[in-house]
């Protein structure tokens, strides 16, 4: 920097040498001014020249050059910062070049689409999945070359469902699970995976579970009868009073396990087409919730909220069986006396929300994901609770199999929210009337 300064002072005192010397000379001071004064300029501004002419080149390194003023500095700063952005395109270019290759390898069908769903790039194995080429089919609309109504409404609400299954355009026999994600604001990336081997296992472990089950239940049948006629001997004595008891409720607990084991072989596995399902009214769905919850000694501490006419879209086994199993499990894990909220809402984009609410112990964050599963039984409040833990696997199915999400809210000590958001398709409303809260002992 010393240097730099030391160079510029030079070339002042060199002009105000100059002014001098042709002032005496001269004997004319504004002549010597303007001499001295238009050369210092000239010499700036060629220095300037050679910069601006550098930098509209782009400011090449092949083409630096030194200047030992405060241009110096100019040049030296631009020359370091072409340096740096010319490292960073050469990293940015291998971390792609590597991505696009990666990309390259995976089994499953990558598509990126713009805001228009047009096709902006896809790799190779959207050629024999999803029958797309590349560069042919660039530009073009992913709804025109692929003719799905289901497609076509997951196009253009990705957010509706986590996910879809339709059959290859290519192949009747091969099953996709199609994927959409947002990033980079309206752009998107489609996922297609084969799960043909996939369905095809679930669909065989579906029909064991099935047979299994549907055998089991006329062995049980035959033993329950017996137990009832054993129930009615007056000459058992006490211990064998006590074992009839342990068996006659572990009947129960195995009927109960292997209906739960059949139900949930029917939720799982194949979805519901768009238009597929009964017209379900709400208000009827209840009263059977409601009935077949009369078992249930502290059931009045239920409140019931749903405004009237409405309809979905489904199975109404299915639909019940979600209904009574949150319910069942608010009754179950809380305690006595503390008020249980059901309530159907709609949403302002048109979804049907349930929901059932309680005061209960909570279920900790980590437990959250694992509740869903099948036998799981979570915590040791829950674990004394009687049930085969299956009851939030058939719910999840059952969402699942309606197109819709299932979310749990929950803290400990302060109770748990579950919803269930049936999509928009499946909802259908008469003319909207006001809400109303019923206590399931009016029924």
């Amino acid at each position: 920097m010393a240097n730099i300064w030391s160079t510029e002072t030079w070339a002042i005192l060199i002009a105000a040498c100059a002014l001098i010397i042709i002032g005496v000379l001269t004997g004319n001071w504004f002549l010597a001014c303007a001499v001295t004064l238009g050369s210092y300029i000239a010499w700036l501004y060629r220095r300037l020249l050679k910069l601006e002419h550098w930098i509209r080149q782009g400011t090449k390194a092949s083409q630096v050059y030194d200047d030992s003023g405060f241009v110096g500095i100019i040049i030296r700063q631009l020359y370091q910062q072409k340096k740096a952005q010319n490292k960073s395109k050469r990293r940015t270019k291998r971390l792609l070049r590597r991505l696009h290759q990666n990309i390259l390898a995976l089994p499953d069908a990558t598509v990126l689409l713009d805001g228009n769903l047009q096709i902006e790039w896809c790799n190779e194995p959207a050629r024999y999945l999803l029958n797309l080429r590349s560069p042919q089919d660039l530009g073009y609309k992913l709804g025109n070359l692929i003719r799905d109504q289901e497609l076509a409404t997951y196009l253009n609400d990705p957010d509706s469902r986590e996910y879809i299954e339709i059959v290859s355009p290519i192949d009747p026999a091969v099953v996709l699970q199609i994927k959409i994600a947002a990033f980079a604001g309206n752009q998107f990336l489609l996922i297609a995976r084969n799960v043909s081997d996939q369905k095809k296992f679930q669909e065989s472990l579906k029909n064991f579970v099935a047979n299994a089950s549907h055998e089991l239940k006329s062995p049980l049948t035959v033993i329950a009868g017996h137990l009832e006629m054993l129930e009615k001997e007056d000459n058992l004595s006490e211990s064998g009073q006590r074992s009839l008891e342990i068996a006659e409720r572990q009947t129960k607990r195995m009927k109960e396990l292997i209906e739960g084991l059949l139900l949930l072989s029917q939720v799982e596995g194949r979805r519901l087409d768009l238009g597929e399902g009964e017209n379900i009214s709400i208000t009827e769905l209840m009263v059977n919730v409601i009935t077949a919850l009369e078992k249930y000694d502290n059931q009045d501490r239920i409140e019931l909220e749903h405004p009237s006419g409405l309809y979905l879209l489904g199975v109404n086994t299915e639909i019940e069986s979600i209904c009574i199993n949150l319910i069942e499990n608010a009754i179950k894990y809380t305690t006595p006396g503390t008020p249980i909220k059901v309530r159907w809402e709609v949403s302002p984009s048109g979804e049907y929300i349930f929901s059932v609410e309680d005061q209960g112990p909570g279920i900790e964050a980590d437990e959250i994901p694992r509740i869903t599963k099948r036998y799981y039984r979570g915590a040791r409040s829950r674990v004394e609770a009687p049930g085969s833990g299956l009851g939030l696997a058939i719910v999840k199915h059952a969402v699942n199999k309606h197109g819709a999400t299932f979310r749990i809210e929950s803290e400990p000590g302060r109770g748990s929210c579950f919803r269930v958001f049936f999509p928009s398709y499946r909802c259908q409303q008469e003319a909207r009337k006001s809400a109303r809260i019923i206590k399931l002992s009016n029924y």
